[in-house]
């Protein structure tokens, strides 16, 4: 007798601590990442978040990821009301940001946030199946809380 076919894992964004996701593993970037962050930076960027300190090495560096993170709870908070499924959160998120005076910037770095297939993914055997480099950026800044994509079985 063939074995029923496993349901697939839901896809769900949720608010996230960035305190919390793992210490990226830089493999690239090496003037972005040299050596990561330790953890005492960590938790002092918490205390003195930098705001409009924003570096120049790469994209990922180069804005304002509490103004982002700030639109992407607000975006979360509204899709969760609406009911928005998690494949169309990238397009909800981009029609947030025109309502605002978002910069091209923090539109695409919100984007990136709800993207399926680009968005940060903390996993617990690796740290992150995407994801690193925001990770970075937005722990450097200071930032407190962020989105990121889990895969929740269904019961």
């Amino acid at each position: 007798m063939p074995r029923a076919a496993e349901p697939e894992p839901l896809l769900v964004f949720a608010e996230f601590a960035v305190t919390r996701l793992a210490r990226p593993a830089p493999f690239r970037e090496p003037v972005c990442m040299p050596t990561g962050v330790p953890w005492w930076r960590r938790w002092m960027r918490q205390v003195l978040p930098r705001r409009g300190d924003a570096r120049i090495c790469c994209w990922y560096h180069g804005g304002d990821w509490h103004r982002v993170n700030t639109m992407a709870l607000e975006v979360l908070q509204r899709t969760r009301t609406q009911s928005v499924d998690a494949d169309d959160m990238e397009e909800f998120a981009t029609a947030h940001a025109a309502t605002t005076d978002a910069s091209r910037w923090e539109t695409e770095a919100l984007a990136t946030l709800f993207n399926i297939a680009d968005t940060i993914q903390p996993s617990s055997s690796t740290g992150y199946i995407n994801g690193q480099h925001r990770a970075q950026a937005m722990v450097e800044a200071g930032v407190r809380r962020t989105v990121v994509l889990r895969h929740v079985e269904e019961t």
